[in-house]
């Protein structure tokens, strides 16, 4: 029961339970906290005890079978292979991520996990739901013997901006950054390329005939795509001879509102971003006809509160995403966006982890993957261009 009980796995998470379940049993073998000849649980209490069907217990085990961690001795039960006495750890390395709540985690698990597979390296993941904790479970994972990490950070503002820098500098091990750097923290960093996704949104508007355009987003606008993309929108209004205005900002203070959030928020005209966005429309002194929103999520988020206004889209008011999730095609005004390349970036990322591993000492570099614009139905020419102006 204690060995069941090292097993924390999330009932609500993107992530298939088998999948997690198979991850978190691989680290516990590799890191040794399961040593060679240990009983592994059996089904039935695995099942039991962690609330999960008997198939999802037996896929991940078969999987974890024939990579060779456990063996099954008939009329004895399973345990932990014996892999020759070697280090372990240094052929493992570890995905940390703040987002396993949204759908595109998973494509940035598989892209991670596929890469790795591919040079010879398991993968464990971990979800942390602070910036506070990401430096403490990334040391514990370097002294359980992990090679290296992949890191897509949480930029809350739960710790000192120092305080931060300093718990990484205890980090010995190569470790990535995926989609955002933590500054002031010198590492190798990959993501997509959101300026270009954000200037091409913008030519289309303005190329549309759109003069007033506002950008929204939540509060952290300091998070590096997220600034990137509002640059990019205040550079193309500027080249056109236009005006930026200040951003719509929607959600907590000092907290990034991500997807989940904002698709519950915007089903609840109750909610402090619904009603914020909705007081942004009806207060502007000029009202836009386009919002170029942070992401696909607040892009829905924009078009629930709109339509809740009587304000149809995009007739009245054109709206665009970032990120092309699985939604964006399915709504009932098709979303125009930019799609990015989830697995590419962590396909790629986890080749620069296992280049550092292999001796790569070169100086900390930024590598952007591109993006493709996707132009659907929420975009239109504005009203006043429509009727002669």
């Amino acid at each position: 029961m204690d060995r069941i009980n090292q097993i924390k796995l999330s009932h609500d998470s993107f992530v298939s339970l088998h999948v997690q379940l198979r991850t978190q049993v691989r680290q516990l073998i590799l890191s040794g906290r399961w040593a060679p000849g240990g009983a592994v649980p059996s089904e039935n209490q695995l099942s039991r005890t962690l609330n999960i069907s008997r198939t999802t217990v037996r896929l991940a085990l078969q999987q974890l079978e024939l990579e060779g961690l456990i063996a099954r001795v008939p009329g004895k039960g399973t345990f932990v292979a014996d892999r020759g006495g070697g280090d372990a750890g240094t052929r493992l390395l570890a995905f940390v991520t703040c987002g396993f709540d949204d759908a595109e985690a998973l494509d940035l698990l598989k892209g991670a996990e596929l890469e790795a597979r591919a040079n010879g390296y398991g993968i464990v993941f971990s979800h942390v739901r602070h910036s506070r904790d990401e430096a403490a479970v990334i040391k514990r994972l370097q002294e359980d013997g992990t090679a290296g990490a992949l890191l897509w950070p949480n930029l809350d503002e739960g710790q000192s901006a120092q305080r931060r820098v300093d718990a990484f500098q205890q980090i010995t091990m190569p470790l990535v950054f995926i989609d955002r750097d933590i500054p002031g923290v010198e590492r190798d960093l990959i993501t997509s390329d959101n300026i270009a996704g954000a200037r091409a949104l913008m030519f289309h508007l303005v190329e549309l005939g759109h003069r007033h355009i506002v950008y929204l987003s939540h509060p952290m606008m300091s998070i590096r795509p997220v600034a990137e993309r509002y640059n990019a929108y205040r550079d193309v209004m500027r080249e056109a001879g236009l005006t930026p205005v200040e951003p719509w900002l929607i959600g907590h203070e000092g907290r990034e509102t991500v997807g989940h959030q904002a698709l519950r928020a915007s089903l609840d005209s109750n909610s402090l971003e619904f009603q914020q966005l909705k007081d942004h429309v009806l207060n502007a002194s000029t009202r836009p006809t386009a919002i170029v929103a942070v992401n696909d999520y607040t892009a829905v988020l924009a078009m629930r509160v709109l339509k809740f206004l009587n304000i149809r889209v995009p007739e009245s008011m054109s709206i665009t995403g970032f990120d092309d999730i699985d939604l964006a095609v399915h709504l009932e005004t098709p979303l125009t966006t930019v799609a990015q390349d989830h697995s590419a970036i962590s396909r790629l990322a986890t080749r620069v982890l296992i280049d550092r591993l292999q001796g790569d000492t070169q100086p900390a570099r930024t590598e952007v993957v591109p993006v493709g614009l996707r132009l659907r139905s929420s975009t239109t020419v504005p009203v006043q261009v429509t009727g002669g102006a």
